[in-house]
């Protein structure tokens, strides 16, 4: 099954029961529609995750000074990567700018009164979202089956393995260099993993066709 290793770390797209461990195009539009019911801060919460591929613990630490109105994009703090280089120095934070759609940014404002807060400026550096981790992957969890999402795949990374994807899946694929660069991703090795699964996913739609 699809599958590469990473830095010591196997990232899989398949379980070894070969059970799919992403969202696929179907999924991710029931994932955003059932979560319109939450609400409105987990809506949003769940909206950034679809629309940046982000990591849940990513989206908890986003503040307003790292959203940008007139870019349209936001810009994440890049987490599980090492903190170490190869000869034992600390490496400095790593930040990654990802494009939005406008009605995101648009959302943002209106839950989190975002221009106001940039306006003024004293609150910029806080946290938008004060909920723990834990809360919120129950509510991801709940949205997943809320939608009738059910498997290994049923969890914010299979969402992120399938923001992947989609990426590449569209008329105009993503460039591998800048896919790698809007998840973080150290190298384009790890990233060629979707190129694989892009291919299986293409072939799924073109088979229900005879079904």
């Amino acid at each position: 099954m699809t599958k590469l290793s990473s830095s010591g770390n196997e990232m899989r797209l398949y379980s070894t029961e070969g059970e799919r461990l992403y969202l696929n195009k179907a999924e991710r539009a029931r994932f955003l529609e059932a979560s319109k019911d939450e609400n409105r801060e987990d809506r949003l919460f769940c909206e950034i995750l679809h629309f940046t591929g982000a990591r849940p613990s990513e989206v908890l630490e986003l503040t307003p000074d790292r959203i940008s109105m007139s870019e349209q994009s936001i810009t994440f703090r890049t987490l599980k990567k090492r903190k170490q280089d190869r000869y034992g120095n600390q490496k400095l934070p790593e930040y990654r700018s990802v494009p939005v759609p406008s009605s995101l940014l648009d959302n943002i404002d209106l839950v989190f009164d975002l221009r106001r807060v940039q306006r003024i400026g004293k609150e910029s550096h806080l946290p938008l979202f004060t909920k723990h981790r834990a809360s919120m992957w129950r509510m991801v969890k709940k949205v997943m089956n809320r939608a009738g999402i059910k498997g290994k795949q049923a969890t914010s990374k299979g969402l992120r393995h399938g923001f992947g994807i989609a990426m590449l899946s569209g008329e105009k694929p993503l460039p591998l260099h800048i896919l790698a660069q809007l998840m973080g991703h150290s190298d384009t090795e790890t990233t060629e993993i979707y190129t694989q699964a892009v291919g299986e996913e293409k072939r799924h739609l073109v088979m229900q066709a005879w079904d």
